[in-house]
């Protein structure tokens, strides 16, 4: 029998939360309507963000507010997952589990283009594995044994040497085309991603050559980073391998202009379930601070790496890293905790608001040292910077942070990384939530913040989504522009903006 819900909740609005509700087991579901029984109307009403959007579209956006710089032309592309189901209409579980669904914002003389498109992955295509990252395929552990899960391409997304890429971590990227977001295919760059294929959905530019870095995770023979240099034609070649403590969930690194930098976090996953097919990577990736972390120091000019163990440190993503003298600077964003682990692998009735994060600066010295300061102890999320600043020195980051809501974030925030003063830009009803802010600079600028702040608001009254363009010098002024769709985009992870 269905667990009985507070009636004072009303989840007509969310007919893909009722669906996955109603395919929980008996005790998860009453956990879950416990869960959403204790939500506030704002947090209620901010769950349609997590709402499927199926429709494909191409279109002039009409109500624009505001003015649109003159000076600001180009695409903004988000990705994300744009369903949470599998090719058969089954609800999965996990935050990581949905098929990616591009978006593109054109903005020129006339206005701005919106576009989205479903990356048109072997799981979209209804071919492939529905053993997923949390949720396993049916039929037990007969259908889910020696599984591996899809490449739902659902990641990031980023230009390079005039190729357009959608990414996801463990398997290689999906090439589209940049106007029409057509899937041109994987790519595999000349055999160059070999195995599975892992190719980091968080590649790193360097400013002066126009190299694209990044990574992959392989396991065999021995747990090891396996490392990859684009150039600034899009020829890609393996620059190195690194080998890592222990098998762990490597998600993001950075640059500076001597390094490589990786922080590796103790997300371990038990691997006899889940090769055993009794249990999915996402309910059995624990944070195991009993291990410690490890930072990773790969020199770009081809020396001795460096490994440099402290205590430690959960994080997803760096926001920036440069030399200092002899030392490293290395900026993150930290949990306390594993908790995050078990509300994104149940994220749909999951707060974050007994987890929180914290923007932290590290330093490894020369003679091996690590410690550590809160540069702000904001809830917060996505960093981003200004791109001719990446493995530089810099004085500015962006990022979401969350003053109302208790599982999305609300404000988009500018840190001055000397005062480390914050400025706010709220959501601007209640409810309402933003996607990563992407910092795009004004041509010809030389101040480090003469630019905008691209970011994508889900408005929960209209159930629909609109792009804010912020003052990066001081979003708390409010919009210079908005671009309001007639629909809404699912929340997603990261973007990146492809000047004209």
């Amino acid at each position: 029998m269905t667990a009985s819900l507070d009636p004072s909740v009303d989840l007509t609005p969310f007919p893909a939360l009722r669906r996955y509700l109603d395919a929980l087991p008996d005790d998860e579901r009453r956990t879950a309507h416990a869960q959403l029984s204790r939500l506030g109307p704002a947090d209620l009403s901010s769950l349609g963000v997590s709402e499927p959007q199926y429709t494909e579209r191409d279109y002039r956006v009409e109500h624009i507010t505001g003015t649109i710089p003159a000076e600001l032309r180009g695409t903004l592309y988000r990705n994300g997952p744009g369903r949470w189901e599998d090719h058969a209409g089954r609800p999965l579980r996990h935050l990581f589990d949905g098929d990616g669904m591009v978006s593109a914002f054109t903005i020129d003389a006339d206005g701005v283009r919106y576009r989205n498109r479903y990356v048109r992955t072997r799981h979209y295509r209804g071919k492939g594995s529905v053993s997923h990252m949390g949720t396993a395929a049916p039929g037990g552990w007969r259908s889910n044994i020696g599984r591996v899960p899809p490449n739902l391409a659902n990641t990031n997304i980023v230009e390079h040497a005039g190729h357009l890429y959608a990414l996801w971590e463990a398997g290689p990227p999906h090439e589209l085309d940049p106007d029409t977001l057509e899937t041109l295919g994987v790519r595999r760059f000349g055999g160059e991603l070999r195995w599975l294929g892992s190719y980091s959905a968080h590649p790193s530019f360097c400013p002066a050559s126009g190299a694209m870095f990044n990574f992959g995770v392989e396991l065999l023979p021995r747990p090891h980073l396996r490392i990859y240099r684009t150039d600034r034609t899009g020829r890609l070649r393996h620059f190195r391998s690194a080998p890592l403590p222990y098998t762990a969930m490597v998600h993001d690194f950075a640059i500076t202009e001597r390094y490589l930098v990786f922080l590796v976090t103790p997300l371990i996953p038990d691997a006899v379930p889940v090769l055993l097919g009794r249990a999915t990577i996402g309910d059995t990736l624990r944070y195991r601070p009993e291990q410690g972390s490890v930072f990773v120091l790969v020199p770009r000019d081809g020396g001795p790496i460096r490994r440099v163990e402290c205590d430690a440190v959960l994080q997803f993503h760096l926001s920036n890293a440069f030399d200092d003298g002899d030392d490293v600077v290395v900026d993150a964003i930290t949990y306390g905790d594993g908790g995050l682990m078990e509300r994104i692998a149940r994220f749909h009735t999951s707060p974050l608001d007994d987890v929180p994060s914290e923007f932290t600066r590290f330093r490894v010295t020369a003679s091996g040292r690590v410690t550590s300061e809160p540069l702000s102890d904001s809830p917060c999320e996505f960093p981003r910077h200004h791109p001719a600043h990446e493995g530089r020195p810099h004085r500015y980051a962006y990022y979401n942070t969350r003053q109302r809501l208790g599982a999305f974030y609300d404000t988009v925030t500018k840190l001055d990384l000397t005062s480390q003063a914050e400025r706010h830009h709220p959501a601007s009803a209640p409810g309402n939530s933003f996607c990563e802010p992407v910092f795009t600079p004004r041509p010809g600028a030389t101040a480090e913040d003469d630019g905008w702040l691209l970011t994508v608001e889900y408005q929960a009254d209209r159930h629909a989504s609109q792009l804010v363009i912020l003052d990066a010098k001081d979003p708390s002024t409010g919009p210079v522009a908005t671009a309001a769709l007639t629909h809404h985009i699912p929340q997603g992870f990261h973007g990146n903006f492809a000047p004209a």
